[in-house]
Parts: C-alpha cells; structure tokens; sequence
C-alpha cells in the first residue's frame, strides 16, 4: 500500500514537472515571436493623411439668364470648383477680386443657366452698343422677316434656336406658242423651296428672352430677327419681295437641337447660315430666257413682216400679169407689164390749174 501511494507521488511530481516545462517552453516562443513583430511595426512610416483637392473661387450664375439680359450684381456669386477643371476663359477670383463689378452691365450672348460659370464667350460689354449688336457674331448681319403663329411653328421657335427658311409661291409658267412667236396660256402652279439652313433666330418681335415672363416655352410673334451674312440680307429681301409679288408667304421650320450638335458640336459660333436655293440667280435666269424669248419674238415678227412683203410683191406681179394679158401686151419671158401712165385729173387751187397724179392699189386695178 505503502508503493502505491509512492508511485502516485512520483507520477504526480513528474506531471507537475512536464507542465512547468510546456508552461515555460510556450512563453519563451512567444516572447520571440512578439518582439520581431514590435520590431516590425517599428520600422514602418506612418502614412500621410489624404489631402483635399485644391480649389479655386470662379464666377457662376446665381440664376437663370437668359439671352440678352443686362447682368446685375445678384446675378452672379463665388463658388470653389476643382482647380483643374477651371478654364483660362472662367472669372476666377484669384486673377480679378472685382470680377462681379466687370460683369456688372454686361449682356447675355447665351441662355447661362444657374450655377454655371460664367465666361468671356458667355457675355459681352455693351460698351454703349445696342443689345442686338453685341449679340451678333462678327460679320454678320440683323434681318427680320415676318412670321404668324403658323408659319413660325406655333409660336414653339424662341431666341436662340436654329431654322430653315421656307418660301412657298404661286408660280406662273408662260407657254410659248413657236407659229405665232406669242405666249399661247399661262398655267399657275404652287411650289414650296428651301431658301436658307440653319439660321439663327435672334428675337421674336422684340423678346430676346427664350421663355415668356410667366414661364411658358413660347413666343408668338409678327417677326423674327435672325442672323445672317450680308449677302444673305440682300437674298432674304429679294425672297420677301417674291413671296409678295407672288402672294407667297415665308416658313420656319424649326431645327433639332440633338441633331445640330452632333453634326456642329455645342460652339454655336460653328453653326453658320447656309444658303440652299440662290433666288437672285434664278431671278437672273428668268431675265435671260425672256430676253430670249423676246429675241425670238422679235426675230418672228420679222420674218412675217418679209413674208407678208414677198406675199405683197407676188400679189402686185400678178395683177400686173393679168393687166397686160387683157391689154393683149403681156411682156416678155413673163416679165411684169409696165403700168400704164395715168393722165391724172385736173384741179384749179387759188386761181391756178394743177394736174394731181392718181395711184390704184393692186385691188382697185384688178376690179377694172
């Protein structure tokens, strides 16, 4: 019993020894794998806190303006955008801290909605000019041309936007009649053309804004001013006086904004006015064939004044002929006979006798 009891101690003891042992061996490996670990992080540089973008202060619209509006002080303000989308043509405070004070009396070339940064191409110094004038692009001209609420496509086209140009007529065509050199019939006929593409409308009547005062996206008018170059001035006027000579009446048909940029981009200065039916030439063409057809009028009425004569001639021959052969002398080789010698008849005028030749016409020496 005694053995027992000595062999459980002994056990027991070298339980305790082993786990003293296990005990020991863990924290030494820990101790050595946490000081590389500590040594580790040590070594590593803290990292930088991330900086916000640089930002500068630019111009913008505090509200809508619309086209040719004269800029006040509340309708501008300072907003931070990125410095790297900041354009050279922005008004940034940075370059000018009176830039609300330059735009100040300044004109809207362009519909700037709110928040939109102002730039030079945006606006325009009056500089004691009409509204109008700084609205137009360098060389071109300011026309206007009447419209209704039909013809201007319900009152739907506003400043700003771009059109074609329709000239709808009564045309007259003349029939040439070639055996008697005269105009036989006149047929009339209605025809629709393309005069002018892609103009810009300037103003309605004497509204430069693209909305109405209470909102709605219309404008109904009597006239249009548009935008054109100064040969297509003198174009449009002949078009206006047509379409009056020929009660006829103009059309703007309106354009699609989508369409425009995606053949001429966003830069309105790109989109300029094309002229499609060039009326002066055929105004010019229309001179030419009548004078033409009055040459060959002319040439026609010649060669029946030289038939008639020839006519006139063999009339004359003939009764010639016929007078000699009653007479019994026809002339030779059928040569006309020579008329015979009238006597003539006497008269007596203021106490003196005076013997007056008589002449026949080719009928009355027939009818003898």
């Amino acid at each position: 019993m005694r053995g027992v009891r000595v062999l459980i101690l002994a056990c027991a003891s070298v339980a305790a020894m082993a786990a003293m042992w296990l005990m020991r061996g863990a924290i030494e490996s820990r101790a050595t794998v946490s000081a590389p670990a500590v040594s580790v992080a040590a070594r590593e540089p803290a990292k930088p806190a991330v900086q916000a973008p640089k930002t500068i202060d630019v111009l913008v619209a505090a509200r809508d303006i619309p086209i040719g509006r004269t800029l006040e002080g509340n309708d501008v303000k300072w907003q931070a955008f990125p410095a790297e989308i900041v354009s050279p043509y922005f008004y940034a405070r940075q370059d000018d801290e009176n830039a609300v004070q330059t735009v100040t009396g300044t004109a809207a070339r362009t519909l700037i909605r709110a928040g939109e940064p102002l730039s030079t191409e945006k606006i325009v110094n009056l500089q004691g000019a009409g509204v109008m004038a700084s609205l137009l692009r360098k060389g071109m001209r300011a026309v206007a041309v009447p419209i209704s609420d039909i013809t201007g496509a319900g009152g739907f086209i506003l400043p700003g936007d771009f059109v074609d140009l329709l000239l709808t007529r009564q045309i007259n065509v003349e029939e040439f009649n070639p055996s008697t050199g005269l105009i036989d019939r006149t047929v009339t006929h209605n025809q629709t053309d393309t005069v002018m593409a892609t103009v810009r409308v300037l103003a309605i009547d004497q509204r430069l804004a693209e909305t109405t005062d209470n909102g709605n996206a219309s404008a109904i008018g009597n006239t249009a001013t548009i935008e054109l170059t100064p040969d297509q001035v003198e174009l449009i006027s002949l078009t206006r006086q047509i379409a009056k000579q020929e009660r006829g009446f103009l059309t703007l048909s309106l354009r699609s904004f989508s369409e425009l940029v995606e053949e001429y981009g966003e830069d309105i200065d790109k989109i300029m006015p094309e002229t499609i039916l060039d009326l002066q030439a055929l105004a010019r063409s229309k001179i030419e064939r009548a004078n033409e057809m009055r040459e060959l009028a002319e040439q026609f009425q010649a060669e029946q004044h030289a038939l008639k004569r020839r006519r006139d001639e063999e009339a004359r021959a003939q009764t010639q002929r016929l007078r000699a052969a009653q007479n019994g002398t026809a002339p030779a080789n059928g040569a006309p006979a020579p008329a015979p010698e009238d006597d003539g008849v006497v008269l007596v005028r203021n106490g003196a006798a005076i013997k007056v030749r008589t002449t026949s016409t080719p009928a009355t020496e027939a009818n003898r």
